[in-house]
């Protein structure tokens, strides 16, 4: 490089980086730091998708915000083994995978949901799975729904969350 380069150091200059460079380094250790959490988060231990598989989206891009791909990459990667550990804290789960919750048509339907599970009063769906099964109800409203959305990233039993109608159909 020449003398003119921005990379090179002369008497006169106290940088060797570029303009760009500059502001970055103004940044410092903040910079750094979020840069640094950002790779060691997305890398940690976890499900992964074989080399070569479908790409599951940035980490921190909302479920609904992913591609249909990496919707469904996440799922088998994320979202079916954390809901068949949190199922079996419940009673043995033997064949759990996409169509326990979409249904046996689940690709007939594209997956969506809600889809074959019963329907629930709209007006208090726990009141109602409670008068049929208290206990499934309470596993379901301490365990599955708060699962789900934790591993979704969104709130649990809130609109724009997970409620029972993420799953079930409203009467």
């Amino acid at each position: 490089m020449g003398a003119g380069s921005s990379l090179t150091r002369t008497a006169n200059s106290r940088s060797i980086a570029p303009p760009a460079m500059l502001k970055l380094r103004r940044l410092g250790l903040p910079l750094l730091v979020a840069a640094s959490l950002g790779f060691a988060c997305s890398t940690g231990p976890g499900p992964r998708v074989p080399a070569g598989g479908p790409g599951l989206g940035a980490p921190r891009v909302p479920f609904r915000d992913k591609t249909r791909e990496e919707r469904a990459a996440f799922m088998a990667a994320h979202v079916v083994p954390e809901m068949k550990r949190v199922f079996a804290k419940h009673g043995p789960v033997d064949d759990f995978d996409c169509t326990t919750c979409h249904g046996a048509d689940a690709e007939a339907v594209d997956y969506e949901m809600p889809n074959s599970l019963y329907a629930l009063p709209e007006a208090d769906p726990v009141a109602e799975a409670e008068s049929v099964d208290p206990e499934v109800a309470k596993f379901m409203v301490e365990s599955v729904v708060p699962g789900l959305a934790a591993v979704l990233g969104v709130p649990a039993g809130k609109p724009g969350g997970v409620t029972c109608f993420t799953c079930h159909p409203k009467e």
